[in-house]
């Protein structure tokens, strides 16, 4: 019995909320269209707008509230319309036309004020998408900037190590070379010091020899000069004192004269004699350092070395002294030409430089050689102007310009056709010192030809 009871209170609750719930709905949309008329009246407008459409939801039917709702959406939309403020009536107006599509008014505002805001919508979406893509160009241009930088931060970073092991292999080859080079210096030195010292203790034999010689000499001088004065006395004395003594004196004379002629003839011979040693002293130390010499060249012979070196400026330079033997070698040629005098001895000292296989060695020694023998030094510079080895012509021309005689100036004019650039220049180079310091002894119309050649240069 209790069951029924329950669900009969239940159906009689359910009918009362039905019945009754119409009624409380539009007691309760008339308040809110009350309130939304109050509102109005004092300007605030949205919050009427807000209270009219609570009430439509409360009560669809409510037709008060939806023409005060129309003539409030109206007049706001007109007041927006007439100040061309089309973005803020458009909302307004969507809910008029909603309310009353037929609405002429309405009608023609919405569908201007529609149109120009989708225009502005879609100026407005033009320029978000075109700021959008010039915000993914730069950012893409930024990343590919960043992208660059790190590269290039990689490279240099790469390159920076390079450099750094490039440096470090360099100076360990120049630390190396240098050692080798203070080695080969050092040698060098201690041969140059012992040449030099051979060649000294030469000289003093031969100053030793010679002023032995000069002694003996005088001695004999004296010794004659005084015997000389002695007879001259004796003459005198006797053609003064006995006039008849002339026979004896003459026979006296003519017996002291055979005695001095036989000891001179016995000096004379132990000065020939005394001679020929010290001759064959100096042709002893004549050969011990022409041998010295040759072993010297020998050991001092390398390969040449020679390097043309590009300038930052365009221009090349020629390097000849990358190997320090041939230094060498050309300083043994400039001492033989500053300390021997003899052209015999100078000759046969500078014999094996002249068949140097070094152009520069070569060159100095013909130059050298001039200083004994002229012609033969031409020689050997002519031989070198004509080489097929460039290297030959090239010091050929400079030794020619040091020698600056009217051949050597010849030789040079016909230099300055040569097939390599740098003889061309070497040529031009010595006839300029010749036009320069060596024109004395050369003819005035070969001096012309000179400067003429030179011009054309």
């Amino acid at each position: 019995m209790r069951y029924p009871a329950i669900v009969f209170f239940c159906v009689i609750f359910l009918s009362g909320m039905v019945f009754t719930s119409p009624v409380y709905a539009q007691n309760e949309a008339k308040k809110l269209f009350k309130g939304a008329e109050e509102k109005y009246s004092r300007g605030e407008v949205d919050e009427a707008i807000s209270d009219l459409e609570s009430a439509l939801q409360i009560d669809s039917k409510f037709r008060k509230a939806e023409e005060l709702l129309l003539k409030i959406l109206i007049a706001v939309s007109t007041d927006y319309y007439a100040a061309n403020d089309y973005e803020r009536a458009f909302p307004y107006l969507t809910k008029a036309y909603d309310l009353a599509p037929a609405n002429a008014k309405v009608k023609y505002m919405y569908d201007i004020v529609s149109q120009e805001f989708m225009a502005k919508e879609a100026e407005r979406k033009a320029k978000e998408l075109e700021t959008q893509r010039k915000d993914e160009e730069e950012r893409g241009e930024a990343e590919l900037e960043a992208q660059r930088k790190e590269e290039e931060l990689v490279e240099k970073k790469k390159q920076e190590e390079e450099r750094r092991k490039r440096e470090l292999e360099a100076k360990g080859k120049r630390e190396e070379e240098k050692k080798r080079r203070d080695e080969i210096e050092a040698k060098m030195k201690s041969e140059r010091e012992e040449t030099e010292k051979a060649l000294l203790a030469r000289k003093e034999e031969v100053e030793k020899a010679t002023n032995k010689y000069e002694e003996t000499r005088n001695k004999y001088e004296t010794t004659r000069n005084r015997l000389i004065r002695t007879i001259i006395l004796g003459i005198v004395g006797i053609l003064l004192s006995f006039l008849v003594a002339i026979f004896l004196i003459f026979i006296i004379f003519k017996y002291s004269d055979r005695r001095f002629e036989k000891r001179w003839k016995e000096e004379r011979a132990g000065q020939d004699e005394f001679r020929q040693r010290v001759e064959k002293i100096l042709l002893g130390n004549q050969e011990r350092i022409l041998g010295l010499l040759e072993k010297l060249s020998g050991a001092l012979r390398a390969e040449t070395k020679k390097v043309v070196v590009e300038r930052p400026d365009g221009t090349r330079e020629i390097i000849t002294d990358i190997n320090p033997h041939i230094r060498a070698r050309a300083d043994g040629v400039e001492l033989i030409e500053a300390t021997v005098d003899d052209p015999g001895v100078g000759e046969r000292l500078l014999k094996p430089f002249l068949e140097d296989r070094d152009s520069r060695v070569r060159a100095n020694a013909g130059k050298a050689l001039y200083k004994y023998n002229k012609e033969k030094a031409m020689v050997v510079l002519t031989e070198m102007s004509k080489s097929d080895d460039q290297w030959m012509r090239l010091s050929g021309a400079w030794a020619l310009g040091e020698i600056g005689s009217k051949t050597a100036a010849e030789i040079l004019l016909s230099l300055l056709q040569d097939s390599w650039e740098f003889v061309r220049q070497r040529a031009a180079k010595s006839l300029e010192k010749i036009l320069t310091q060596k024109k004395e002894g050369i003819e005035a119309n070969l001096l012309e030809t000179i400067a003429s050649a030179l011009k054309k240069k």
